[in-house]
């Protein structure tokens, strides 16, 4: 619970050590090392660093392997079923983020099909609610185009539901499902009920970059142009001032807000948010994000300088 506090607090790093005694403590059991993993994936959610995307895959490959070991002996307990899934699902987001879809789709399935055993052996474990309502929702919204089909059904809603279970009677996850909540409402166009998160979790955590990513993103969406901007710079403040800074996330955080700045028309404001940007392209790396985001940069640019006649 100490780590947990600590990466809330954006101290990442001293939580990742913090979760690193669970692993002196429990070599074998999968608990350790998914915790470690899922810290590291916090640092690239907040900031666009993957500086540790390395380390992040080892030990969440740990997590399954030290889950497969226990399996094997046919010892796995809720717990055990719970990280081993969580690891296994969590390896099935990473693969559709690199576009390895059938891949994802055999994790999340294994994924879910290993929380549901969690479930079975301990009904009060809410914190598989989770879990399992991350992936209804998800897999529903990718789904969404094959709806028609008699074996697709929409299960956003009851994903929403079982989230809501783990907000209020899980242990563990109670934090990162509020947090996921908010994600999932901005994603579902529900945008008074994300503000309303927002502005609870707000409260405890007024600089963290995972709700101010989701904040501007709504407000944008909304319109409420200056209440964007406003939210980016705040963004931009936090991004460049902390130790997980990469150039990568103020690389997208100046792009977004050049978007809106154009859309009012403020021209010369927004060229000049892409001439920063685009300054640190050597520096933000090569990763697929960053390359889209770079080439619609220049793209904007050109326009700027076409329809304003600036630069």
């Amino acid at each position: 619970m100490r780590a947990m506090d600590l990466v809330y607090a954006d101290r990442n790093s001293e939580g990742v050590e913090e979760f690193k005694k669970l692993i002196d403590l429990f070599p074998e059991n999968p608990i350790g090392y998914f915790y470690v993993s899922a810290s590291l994936q916090t640092v690239m959610d907040d900031y666009r660093n993957y500086s540790n995307s390395d380390e992040l895959y080892r030990y969440m490959d740990l997590a399954i392997e030290k889950g497969e070991k226990i399996k094997e002996k046919g010892e796995l307990t809720a717990y055990d079923w719970f990280y081993y899934g969580g690891a296994v699902g969590f390896r099935g987001i990473h693969k559709a983020l690199t576009g390895n879809w059938m891949g994802a789709f055999v994790d999340g399935l294994k994924g879910k099909g290993y929380l549901e055993n969690a479930l079975e052996l301990d009904p009060e474990m809410y914190d598989v609610y989770y879990g399992l309502g991350s992936y209804y929702f998800w897999k529903s919204l990718k789904s969404k185009v094959f709806w028609w089909l008699p074996f697709v059904s929409d299960n956003r809603q009851m994903g929403i539901d079982m989230i809501m279970v783990a907000i209020e009677k899980g242990k563990y996850s109670k934090k990162d499902a509020k947090l996921a909540l908010v994600r999932i409402w901005v994603e579902n166009k529900e945008y008074d009920k994300a503000f309303a998160v927002i502005d609870e979790l707000e409260k405890i955590y007024p600089d963290k970059p995972f709700l101010l990513w989701l904040k501007a993103q709504a407000q944008s969406e909304n319109s409420m142009y200056d209440e964007a901007i406003g939210t980016y710079q705040k963004l931009l403040a936090a991004l460049t001032s902390s130790a997980y800074y990469h150039p990568a996330g103020e690389v997208e955080c100046r792009y977004l807000m050049a978007r809106i700045l154009y859309e009012k028309k403020d021209y010369r404001e927004s060229y000049a948010q892409l001439k920063t940007l685009l300054a640190l392209e050597d520096a933000a790396g090569d990763g697929k994000l960053v390359r889209d985001l770079l080439r619609k940069a220049k793209d904007l640019k050109k326009r700027i300088q076409r329809e304003a006649n600036i630069g």
